[in-house]
């Protein structure tokens, strides 16, 4: 895998769409591959850095102050993490303040890549978990990445704004990034049998083709419990068919990935 280091964002502005949800169990599902992975924590909620276990009202340093100071590293905020074979960059107090703290900094937009660069030879692949908004830390996450998958869930409404999600990857393509590219749109929490499952899956083939990932994450109960005890579903979980479903996923996004 070492050929082979990429960093791929997860990104939609629509909030509760899977974007956590998919970064861990597919984080998970790839470690069971033997992976190495980095899992950044880029929304200031967090919900990433609990979701593999790690408390973060105990993070003293966390993202918001690498990307801010010059005098944290890498080193100082990486730990580990529930998932096999990953490591966390957990979220930080400061990250709720970088837009506005790094509002002046020249360069602002690429202040990620350039921090990543000091770690991501260490890893088969950097995940970045994206907040669900265009902000200055979407930009930073788009601008470093190679690829990015878009979760979207089962649902109408969901559907919205996803025309606005691939213009501002064409901007980020054109301004700052020119390799960026959409590794896949994955269709999640979808109820399986029900008309409007089936319409959405309809609409997002029509729109974006093969860029949709034949895989389906269905929804599940299992899916929010996991969480709770800062476990993946594959860990809590592991015969379920949603962890199966996990499973193929991370095997179609590895061949993508190849492709990039």
């Amino acid at each position: 895998m070492r050929d082979m280091v990429k960093t791929v964002a997860f990104a939609n502005q629509k909030g509760g769409v899977g974007k956590t949800t998919t970064v861990i169990n597919l984080a998970a599902a790839l470690g069971e591959k033997g992976w190495s992975l980095l899992l950044v924590d880029l929304d200031p909620q967090a919900n990433l850095t609990a979701g593999v276990g790690v408390d973060p009202g105990e993070v003293e340093k966390g993202m918001g102050e690498l990307m801010l100071s010059r005098r944290v590293s890498f080193e100082d905020i990486i730990r580990e993490c529930a998932i096999p074979g990953a490591d966390l960059a957990p979220s930080g107090i400061e990250l709720a303040n970088f837009d506005i703290n790094a509002a002046r900094e020249r360069g602002r937009e690429r202040i990620l890549a350039e921090r990543l660069s000091e770690v991501a030879e260490r890893y088969d692949l950097v995940m970045v978990d994206c907040p669900p908004a265009f902000n200055l830390l979407t930009v930073n996450a788009l601008t470093a990445a190679d690829g990015v998958v878009v979760p979207v869930q089962c649902y109408f409404y969901s559907l919205q704004g996803l025309a606005s999600l691939i213009s501002t990857i064409e901007d980020i393509r054109e301004a700052y990034n020119p390799d960026l590219e959409i590794v896949g749109v994955l269709a999640t929490a979808a109820e399986t049998g029900t008309v409007i499952a089936r319409l959405v899956l309809e609409r997002l083939r029509e729109e974006f083709g093969s860029k949709v990932f034949r895989t389906v994450i269905r929804k599940s109960v299992r899916v929010a419990e996991a969480p709770m005890y800062g476990l993946s579903l594959l860990q809590y979980a592991p015969s379920h068919d949603v962890s199966q479903a996990y499973r193929e996923l991370a095997r179609e996004f590895a061949r993508r990935l190849k492709r990039i």
